[in-house]
């Protein structure tokens, strides 16, 4: 360092040269020269430095003083212990500085390596050079590009050196600090068990936060105050600037305060945060003192719920706080760059650095907040820690707090009283009322048994229903009719038991009475109509699974028959559910209630002069070889009268309704065609015959054009 010096100050004496380059040079060398200083120096204070740590760690008086509070048997006092846990909160945030230090010191000593690799091969370079250099000006020029190379090296080795003393003090120090984290570690695991939290203790922190929170009131006070003149000075502006004469200034002038007014707005609104913040905080002192004080089970649980939920809430607004504070620091970011890009008027850049101010105001109101919810959040989750919980960390809620809470809730909900009933009841010539309360959990439990218990019975049910159509060949529709009114008659008798085994009185539905008597006569009275429509029908059987219906232009086949409503399926398979009363109110077309046959009539016409005998002959021959066509009754053909064109033939023959009618008919037709032809028996199309009068001549006249279409007669 001192040969450093020495070349330093002989460099600073040295009169200037003659020529730019030279200047150039020189002026270089003099830079590395004072860099050069400045790392020996720097490399003697780090030396300093690790001799004064291998001596006496810093870490010890205060792990002493820690060790002294809590040399005494327990309990301990929990201010002591918070203290504790803030000075293991700061080694830990200190660790973590050091290994980003140390993350960082690599880097530059892979710069410094390259930079000495250069150095290296540049003063290799020089010495060649000069070996070669004949001329006094170029050998003199070489030695100060070689001496230049050298100061260079010796200045990048010095880094290196500072580097790996930088490293060794860093390495020195977090050895030091993980020592000294796993000390107050193991403290903390000896008196966190034996902390409590007298009431003196809670007084006084109650004290400092009813101080605080009267702080937060003046400084309310005094933001109203500097709002309500602001306001009115906003108000005089805006009369200013609407006048035709306002000038540029007085806009800006408005516009500040605008924005002052909205920074005053911000700070009522997080100083009435900070009062909740503080609110809370005290109130999760006092539950604190009550769960490190009792040993109830019961006590320390809903002390756990109640610092859960405030844990809950604070995370929820601290999300709120964070997005206000990203957004007011791009507000910064934005403004900084308006300021640092200038302007000529020097009333404007001042304008915009005002404007900057009150908006670091916004942002330094946020990041208050941001501090003290970060402090109670970090509070709330040692505490949980404490009995018996962990925190919330990484975005992820402990499961056994999750469940804690959701049986807490549950069991709110369970024993909510949904109202009270009284039962009175006469014993011994005096009445005795008694009080029944009906809860949610009672209301779930009853309707829960009553399901199991309607379930089960409906497999009974069916059951029997079987059973009787098996065994005692019973109708099928009269086992559902019977079925569905065992279920109605069991399904009450299931509700009365239900309700006496649940402690719930049927005089808890007394208050009832009105509202679903006149439900029942207005709102149910359709309902009740097709139900009772429904057992008809299924007593009567005039309609039945099975059959082939026509009702208000629907025909199709009746696929179920229920209490309420009947479907029936189209031929083209379109389902139609009908109103059980439709069946008793409007005329109903069976086509199958006692007899499944149909007859069906197929008309055919055959030419004048055929043998009509012959032509039913054949007609009938086709009916009779179809197999769907019953013989008996057996086809006929009638002779049905004389049409225009032709002798009009029918042909009748029954069948069975549950075949395609209508494929039969086109069987026949075909058939029919086929053998007529075949016999030379036609079958004619409309004529007509026109007959004209040849007694007298025709009369032609001319028309002029655009009569008759413009054609001439």
């Amino acid at each position: 360092m001192a040969e450093a010096r020495r070349q330093q100050e002989a460099g600073q004496t040295k009169p200037g040269p003659g020529s730019d380059a030279q200047g150039l040079l020189v002026s270089d060398r003099q830079r590395i020269l004072d860099r050069l200083v400045i790392a020996f120096i720097e490399q003697l204070s780090l030396l300093d430095e690790l001799d004064e740590l291998r001596r006496s760690p810093p870490e010890d008086p205060r792990k002493q003083a820690l060790t002294a509070d809590f040399a005494g048997p327990p309990p301990y006092s929990a201010l002591r212990v918070d203290a504790v846990r803030d000075e293991h909160e700061a080694v830990k945030q200190r660790l973590q500085r050091l290994m980003a230090t140390e993350r960082a010191l690599e880097t530059l000593k892979a710069g410094q390596v390259e930079e000495q690799r250069r150095a290296s091969e540049a003063i290799r370079l020089a010495e060649d050079k000069l070996t070669r250099t004949k001329g006094q000006e170029e050998v003199e020029k070489g030695r100060q590009t070689l001496e230049m190379a050298t100061l260079r090296r010796q200045l990048a080795e010095a880094n290196l050196a500072n580097i790996g003393l930088s490293q060794n003090r860093s390495a020195l120090e977090m050895k030091g600090l993980k020592t000294f984290s796993t000390e107050i570690e193991h403290l903390l695991a000896r008196v966190l068990p034996e902390q409590r939290l007298s009431k003196d203790e809670l007084e006084q922190q109650q004290a400092l936060l009813r101080k605080e929170l009267s702080r937060l009131n003046s400084e309310v006070d005094a933001v109203v105050a500097a709002n309500t003149r602001r306001a009115a000075e906003r108000e005089r502006l805006v009369k200013v600037v609407a006048r035709a004469d306002s000038t540029a200034q007085e806009a800006r002038q408005l516009q500040l305060v605008e924005a002052k007014l909205e920074t005053e707005r911000i700070q009522l609104m997080t100083l009435t945060w900070l009062q909740i913040l503080v609110q809370g905080t005290s109130d999760a002192w006092a539950q604190r003192y009550v769960g490190l004080q009792s040993e109830d089970a019961a006590t320390r649980q809903a002390v756990i719920t109640g610092l859960s939920q405030a844990r809950a809430e604070l995370a929820s607004r601290k999300q709120i706080f964070e997005e206000l504070q990203q957004a007011a620091r791009a507000e910064v970011r934005d403004q900084e760059l308006r300021v640092d890009v200038g302007t000529s008027d020097a009333t404007s850049a001042a304008y915009q650095a005002e404007l900057l101010a009150t908006m670091k105001e916004r942002l330094l109101a946020y990041q208050r907040v941001e501090r003290i919810s970060s402090r109670l959040q970090q509070q709330l989750e040692r505490w949980l820690d404490d009995f018996g919980f962990q925190g919330k960390s990484a975005g992820s809620e402990d499961w056994k707090l999750v469940a804690l809470q959701l049986a807490q809730t549950m069991k709110g909900i369970w024993n909510f009283e949904m109202f009270a009933v009284e039962d009175s009841t006469l014993i011994d010539g005096k009445t005795v009322t008694v009080s029944y309360g009906v809860t949610i959990g009672k209301s779930i439990g009853a309707l829960l048994l009553f399901l199991i218990g309607y379930w089960l019975f409906a497999l009974l049910a069916r059951r029997l229903q079987r059973l009787m159509v098996t065994r005692f060949k019973v109708d099928e529709q009269v086992a559902i009719v019977v079925r569905r009114w065992a279920m109605i008659a069991l399904g009450l008798v299931l509700l009365v038991f239900i309700l006496n085994l649940a402690r719930i009185p049927l005089t808890a539905f007394a208050f009832m009475g009105g509202a679903l008597a006149i439900g029942i006569g207005f709102g149910t009275q359709t309902i009740i109509k097709n139900v009772i429509s429904g057992i008809i029908i299924l007593f009567e059987r005039k309609i039945r699974v099975g059959d082939i219906i026509a009702l208000g232009g629907m025909t199709g086949r009746v696929v179920a028959v229920d209490l309420r409503a009947s479907t029936v399926r189209g031929f083209d398979g379109v389902e139609a559910v009908v109103p059980n009363s439709s069946f008793l109110e409007n005329q109903v077309v069976n086509w199958t209630y006692s007899d499944t046959r149909r007859r069906r009539e197929i008309r055919i016409g055959i030419a004048y002069g055929s043998p009509v005998r012959e032509a039913a002959e054949i007609i009938i021959g086709c009916a009779e070889d179809h197999g769907q066509v019953l013989k008996k009754p057996p086809p006929e053909v009638y002779f049905e009268d004389f049409g225009d064109s032709a002798l009009l033939m029918v042909l009748v023959y029954w069948g069975e309704l549950a075949n395609d009618s209508r494929r039969i008919d086109s069987d026949l037709r075909f058939a029919i065609e086929k053998r007529l032809g075949a016999a030379g028996i036609a079958m004619p199309f409309p004529q007509r015959d026109v007959h004209l009068a040849t007694s007298q001549p025709l009369a032609v006249r001319l028309a002029p054009a655009g009569e008759s279409g413009g054609s001439a007669a």
